[in-house]
């Protein structure tokens, strides 16, 4: 684990899929075990009815060329109210136990781009391409044809082609609504999908697309990113 005491973390502790936010607590840890730490509480502090729970533990690792930031997640082992920082300070401080292992890890992971048709990102489901609203690493909002038939809470495959190169991934529906326009209401539905199940190098690969794409919309006359 490459992290040591005084290194500043943030904690991922709560991920709302619906809204597609998340909370996230700033700390610093105090003692670094092989797979327990003692980080100090956040402000806000953390509530104590998550003891037991998992949350996300991320911080910046710059052990290579470049800075990334990693994360893995952590079980909420216990709480210490008068952790001794030092012979004259006691401190709030949380037991968090190392339950995976790190990788790379986007804290925006829920910011939402709306890529254009020329973009090389489409989403399919049943092997019918959506017509995208927006994405974001977290899930998907789209169009599709009402003969797919998705209801909230189906779990489901989705293809997720980046550049020609197709990606499986699992999915739930979140949400299913009418379009605003009644003469399409009979042939086309809306939906939002959470993905569920993706390989870390493909949610390494999306994010990097999204960040491109948006890059390209910003600047456009700017040269691809290599």
């Amino acid at each position: 684990m490459n992290i040591r005491p005084g290194t500043n973390i943030n904690l991922v502790v709560n991920v709302d899929h619906m809204r597609e936010t998340i909370d996230v607590g700033n700390s610093v840890i105090h003692e670094a075990g092989e797979d327990v730490l003692i980080a100090a509480q956040t402000d806000p502090p953390i509530s104590r009815t998550r003891l037991g729970q998992e949350i996300f533990v991320t911080f910046l690792d710059k052990s290579g060329k470049r800075l990334r930031r990693m994360g893995f997640p952590a079980v909420i082992a216990g709480f210490i109210a008068d952790y001794e920082l030092n012979p004259t300070v006691r401190v709030q401080a949380l037991a968090l136990r190392q339950a995976g292992e790190a990788e790379e890890y986007n804290l925006r992971m829920f910011f939402r781009l709306e890529p254009p048709g020329s973009s090389g990102l489409t989403i399919s489901i049943h092997g019918r391409p959506v017509n995208l609203i927006d994405v974001s690493i977290g899930g998907a909002r789209f169009s599709y044809e009402r003969s797919n038939a998705l209801n909230a809470g189906d779990d489901i495959a989705l293809t997720i082609v980046m550049d020609s190169a197709a990606h499986s991934v699992q999915g739930r529906v979140l949400r299913v609504w009418e379009p605003e326009n009644e003469r399409i209401r009979k042939t086309i539905a809306m939906a939002s999908v959470q993905f569920t199940e993706m390989e870390a190098r493909v949610k390494n690969m999306l994010a990097r697309k999204i960040r491109d794409i948006e890059r390209e919309l910003r600047f456009p006359d700017r040269e691809p990113a290599r």
